[in-house]
């Protein structure tokens, strides 16, 4: 009996080594996935940095707009413009934004635009929620939901409008994003419009 008891003992012991050495120590599991480096985008004499997981749009959103004009358009969902009835805004991309989803997007004015120092203020030090108020954007999709922020400014003579729109459910992480891609805008300053400003 005293055997058949010890035997079993070691049995147990084992099977307790076996598990202390199978189970990953706390720290391993919550270890995050490596994130990749961000990735500069380039257009109209504007850089910004992306970081993994959003992407730059391939086409205008608003190609039938002509005062202002789009000079950037990014997001953390595929960007692809369709139709609708408000060339002024970027209805498909707003229609497209998920619960978890954000969406930035810069409007140049034309030459004289950044004048204008009431309707373009000089670039803030720092973007975020505190800047700008609900666009009118909502009456062209009225089916979608998101929050958003619309404010001008200016930098190097060059004026622009930007919206930064959220999905009800967007991450403070995917909101800081947001932001942190328009405080890495780099601006051309010798990269102007070849268009005068309509008002």
């Amino acid at each position: 009996m005293t055997i058949v008891r010890c035997a079993w003992i070691v049995v147990v012991l084992a099977i307790a080594g076996c598990a202390e050495t199978v189970a990953a120590p706390p720290q391993a599991r919550q270890a995050a996935a490596p994130v990749g480096p961000p990735v500069t985008v380039r257009g109209h004499g504007l850089t910004a940095e992306l970081p993994q997981g959003w992407q730059a749009a391939n086409e205008s959103l608003t190609p039938h707009l002509t005062d202002p004009r789009e000079a950037l358009a990014v997001a953390t969902f595929p960007l692809r413009y369709r139709q609708t009835g408000c060339a002024h805004v970027p209805s498909s991309a707003l229609d497209d934004l998920g619960p978890g989803d954000a969406f930035v997007t810069l409007q140049e004015r034309g030459l004289g635009a950044a004048d204008d120092a009431q309707g373009f203020p000089a670039r803030p030090a720092h973007f975020g929620p505190d800047l700008g108020g609900p666009s009118a954007a909502s009456r062209c999709v009225p089916t979608a939901h998101f929050t958003d922020h619309w404010f001008g400014f200016s930098e190097g003579g060059r004026a622009f409008h930007v919206m930064v729109a959220f999905g009800p459910q967007a991450s403070a992480e995917v909101q800081r994003q947001a932001w942190a891609i328009l405080d890495s805008l780099g601006v051309d300053p010798d990269v102007v419009p070849d268009w005068q400003s309509s008002g």
